[in-house]
């Protein structure tokens, strides 16, 4: 998944301006024009990440409690997130997020059966949409590792598979 998104990325920049502006990530900058993609990339799963989290938040343990507020917030996120991961190369992410967001409007339903099928889904659209996004920063903070290693130790580590 990451690795599709990040395959166009390595092959055209410079690694050590790749990593210009990485750290720029979580600073509140929202000037994007001098990060490389991979930054881009960073950022968009890190701010899905906190995205996650307040769809959390607003799915209750009881059904009862689930107030029509709640899933319009769900249904927001799901469209934000959705609508930003197909750009970066996560067609899953902008799937799931998407369903989220479709299913926001009948999730207010006025019957607890509606009630209760929509929390449901929403937690499990939620819980797919958070190891995808969890295993993209994964993949991610393992690319960065590997572009901050020193250019020969990167020789040595591919001659050693050749064998």
């Amino acid at each position: 998944m990451l690795s599709h998104a990040l395959r166009g990325w390595r092959r055209r920049e410079n690694p050590d301006k790749a990593l210009q502006g990485v750290n720029d990530v979580s600073t509140g900058d929202t000037s994007t024009s001098q990060l490389s993609q991979h930054a881009l990339i960073l950022r968009f799963l890190t701010r899905t990440r906190h995205e996650i989290d307040q769809m959390r938040a607003c799915l209750p343990s009881e059904p009862l409690a689930l107030e029509p507020s709640a899933i319009d917030t769900v249904g927001r996120i799901g469209h934000k997130i959705a609508s930003a991961a197909e750009p970066f190369g996560f067609p899953e992410i902008a799937i799931i997020a998407g369903a989220l967001e479709l299913m926001a409007p009948a999730g207010g339903g006025t019957t607890m059966r509606e009630r209760l099928e929509f929390l449901a889904r929403a937690t499990e659209k939620v819980d797919a949409l958070e190891m995808y996004v969890e295993h993209a920063l994964a993949e991610t903070e393992k690319l960065e590792t590997e572009l901050q290693a020193p250019v020969a130790a990167r020789g040595l580590r591919s001659s050693s598979r050749l064998k």
